[in-house]
């Protein structure tokens, strides 16, 4: 396959959220400011990343099951530092990771605290590192892991913008003038059915090809 194609596909066409439909969960309870989501982001991509690249060079003759374990086991690893330096950047925004929207109760801190370590399992490295990355050689591996990631973290902060702009009336933590505002798609529920719409729109827009 062509490197560029390659590089585009992971990024737009084969988007890990709205076209794969993958780590979605962090997405959907974490990512409902853009503060929230580029740190989200940051995360993702720092651990995916350095596990992906770091489970290349584990021995081929191990069994698949032994080397999955071991990919989760890394990256598992890289969440603590990962996480202290989220928290080091922006401790006020790190927390409020952890915060979810329920109805009826508001904004309750602490209750999606478990999805952040989900992070470390996600299928980019417990499942696509096999049946994907590990095909191409590792340089150009990397480049197609990054743009994957990128895809990641464009589909996370374009899904934060839009639900803190109606769900908060808020951009970047600065009062945005809406006639209207939309609670709930601050919620998880709103976060799927905002993933929803942008899926179809993304299938209208990259539409998947069917075999002759």
């Amino acid at each position: 396959m062509d490197p560029q194609k390659a590089y585009k596909d992971g990024l737009f066409r084969h988007n890990s959220v709205l076209s794969e439909g993958m780590v979605i969960a962090p997405v959907v309870v974490c990512c409902d400011t853009l503060r929230k989501s580029l740190l989200l982001s940051l995360a993702f991509v720092l651990i995916t990343v350095t596990a992906v690249t770091l489970g290349s060079f584990y021995p081929k003759k191990l069994p698949y099951a032994v080397r999955i374990i071991l990919y989760a086991l890394t990256a598992s690893l890289l969440y603590i530092p990962t996480a202290l330096l989220c928290e080091y950047l922006s401790p006020e925004t790190y927390a409020a990771l952890t915060n979810m929207s329920l109805p009826g109760l508001g904004m309750v801190s602490g209750a999606a605290f478990l999805y952040l370590p989900l992070l470390s399992v996600n299928s980019f490295v417990v499942l696509h590192s096999e049946l994907h990355f590990y095909h191409y050689k590792r340089g150009k591996m990397l480049g197609v892991l990054l743009s994957h990631a990128a895809g990641f973290s464009l589909a996370a902060c374009l899904i934060g913008c839009i639900r803190e702009i109606f769900a908060h009336g808020t951009f970047f933590g600065f009062a945005v003038d809406m006639p209207l505002i939309l609670q709930g798609l601050a919620a998880p529920w709103g976060g799927f059915i905002l993933i929803g719409i942008l899926s179809a729109l993304h299938r209208r827009i990259f539409p998947k090809k069917t075999e002759a």
